[in-house]
């Protein structure tokens, strides 16, 4: 299920980058990562304009297919760094997660939101011809209250993720599979279900301190690492076939109610659509656990290694590429969404690829901040 490949590398985790390279690489987490990237790019594609018009056209309805085909991209990357970081044979320690994981995170967190704001303030300097002192200041207040670039909003997660990782990994190795079970059981009923169904009856009529129970997403993907750690055990011993109907399932059920409620509302309804919602939550059991059924005994598959070393930072870099098409008039608001949102996402993965190749020769910048 892995490869030796030498050193640790931080640049090879989507989530965080923490695998160690004298351990094998993982060929299921390297094509779920592979998928993953190229979910939150067409995600990101189809919403920029991609729902303007009327729910139920056809423009609308593929731009909504593009944002559910792939939908649970970052619950799959948050399955693949509990594959990864739970295993008890991973050494991680207090200490070296406050010194190393968190500061690192922090690094790139921080670059590349500085990165967003700078390209904010250029535009405004050259829109205005000035560059005006509120509009620093704003920036730096921006930075400093963690109001980043949307997308950045992973990172600000995996901070939390990796701070509790020391006890999350205690759990995993004291609790017998029976137990672990009815974790996941009580994190899906109060982490998925309940967030959802909290915007209907009855429970949407509920007060007082049971409306308290759900979990938020910020803490769901800890259960997402556990459930990672479960998959990567328990999946290959089913038939890869069983998990294609799983992600079928959650696709469908994603996209099914979204258009649904869309139609009813007359306004994109995104409540089926984040990222701790049931049937997205089944798609990316679905995703991961086929690619660890179907691919635990491959030693190296190298496109997937490649793209998932790189997915990091077409991550980071993804929303540069497609706001500056954005700008030139080329979006899923002007280019038909049922083409125009694949062309988009590769163009965004071609400008992040390019990127990485770039940046991953310079050492500082590899280690800290892609």
């Amino acid at each position: 299920m892995y490869t030796v490949v030498g050193k640790l590398d931080l640049s090879n985790e989507g989530d965080g980058r923490m695998q160690t390279l004298t351990q094998r690489r993982s060929v299921p987490v390297d094509a779920a990562k592979t998928a993953a990237i190229f979910g939150t790019l067409l995600i990101h594609a189809s919403a920029a304009g991609g729902f303007a018009g009327a729910p139920g056209s056809f423009g609308w309805t593929s731009a909504l297919f593009w944002n559910c085909l792939l939908r649970s991209a970052v619950p799959v990357f948050f399955l693949c760094s509990g594959a990864l970081l739970l295993p008890p044979e991973k050494e991680v320690t207090v200490r070296r997660v406050w010194t190393k994981y968190i500061p690192r995170i922090l690094a790139a967190l921080l670059f590349w939101a500085a990165a967003y704001e700078g390209v904010e303030l250029l535009r405004g300097w050259r829109a205005a011809g000035v560059l005006e002192r509120t509009a620093l200041r704003q920036a730096a207040l921006n930075l400093v209250l963690f109001h980043h670039k949307n997308h950045l909003y992973y990172l600000h997660i995996i901070l939390l993720v990796y701070a509790v990782l020391p006890l999350t990994r205690r759990l995993v190795a004291a609790a017998d599979r029976r137990l672990l079970n009815y974790a996941l059981g009580i994190w899906f009923v109060l982490g998925c279900l309940a967030p959802t169904l909290k915007f209907f009856p009855p429970l949407s009529l509920v007060g007082g301190i049971p409306a308290q129970y759900p979990i938020n997403l910020t803490w769901c993907a800890v259960g997402y690492g556990v459930l990672g750690d479960v998959l990567t055990q328990e999946a290959p011993r089913h038939r890869p076939r069983t998990f294609v109907w799983l992600y079928l399932a959650g696709t469908a059920l994603t996209f099914g109610l979204t258009l649904a409620a869309s139609l009813k509302t007359g306004a994109l309804y995104q409540v089926f659509l984040q990222g701790s919602a049931p049937g997205v939550c089944l798609q990316a059991a679905g995703l991961y656990g086929f690619c660890a059924a179907r691919w635990q005994d491959r030693d190296r598959w190298p496109m997937a290694e490649t793209v998932s070393k790189a997915s990091f930072c077409i991550y980071l870099t993804h929303l540069f590429f497609l706001d500056f098409l954005a700008g030139r008039g080329l979006s899923a608001g002007t280019l038909p969404p049922v083409w125009g949102v694949p062309v988009l996402a590769a163009a965004a993965f071609g400008g992040g690829f390019l990127v990485w190749l770039v940046l991953r020769r310079v050492p500082v910048v590899k280690t800290y901040l892609i």
